[in-house]
């Protein structure tokens, strides 16, 4: 595991250079790309095997959960049966449009909240991609009711970091996602490197998407 701890400042910083060279969509791709690597080796892991296995995506409306839905098309395309969650609506209608295109069902939270709340609870896997860094810890509604539906027995990966957890903080005191592997880019955050926050984590798995460090600390 990877030693170094970027601030959500570092993170911004680095991205910035990164888009110089490095389109988004492209960074994104790269993440989703290790997100859904890690989710076969769950699946794999507890099922046995990848085909078949359900999956529930629930996505924000930041980055984050753009990760979590491409991500989620990665694993429909291998065969995988994927629901995207959204929690909030979507902003960014390509990533909607390549889940949906793969083969996810997407449904609105807001507008179906027992067809959301049935496919956390049925799911042989969550995926966490609610918020990212920089947000405000503890969960809000509608994620705080979805993410309690999770069975304590259904493994959960996270996409950066569990949601509710602050990033630049090792404090856990507001509701949050406790996650089985959190796979996070680029560095360690602050909430990934020390106790109590570090807990609620699981295996954390650093994947390089091809953004530089250099305010690194």
């Amino acid at each position: 595991m990877s030693e170094l701890i970027m601030s959500v400042a570092d993170v911004r910083a680095a991205e910035a250079v990164a888009m110089r060279s490095v389109s988004e969509p492209v960074l994104m791709a790269r993440a989703a790309d290790a997100v859904a690597s890690e989710c076969d080796t769950v699946l794999a892991s507890t099922r046995g095997r990848v085909v078949g296995a359900h999956v529930a995506v629930v996505a924000g409306t930041g980055k984050n959960g753009g990760d979590g839905l491409l991500a989620g098309a990665r694993l429909a395309a291998r065969g995988v049966r994927v629901t995207a969650v959204l929690v909030a609506g979507y902003s960014d209608a390509a990533a909607v449009q390549e889940s949906e295109e793969a083969g996810c069902a997407v449904v609105d939270a807001t507008e179906s909240p027992a067809a959301a709340l049935h496919a956390v609870a049925s799911a042989d896997l969550v995926v966490d991609a609610i918020v990212g860094l920089g947000s405000a810890p503890g969960l809000r509604r509608p994620a705080d009711a979805l993410i309690a539906a999770i069975p304590t027995s259904t493994p959960v990966v996270a996409v950066d970091l569990p949601s509710g957890l602050d990033a630049d903080s090792s404090a856990a005191d507001q509701p949050h996602v406790k996650a089985t592997v959190t796979v996070t880019f680029t560095a360690l955050k602050e909430c990934l490197a020390h106790e109590p926050a570090r807990a609620s984590a699981g295996r954390i798995v650093v994947a390089q998407v091809g953004i530089p460090t250099p305010n690194a600390h």
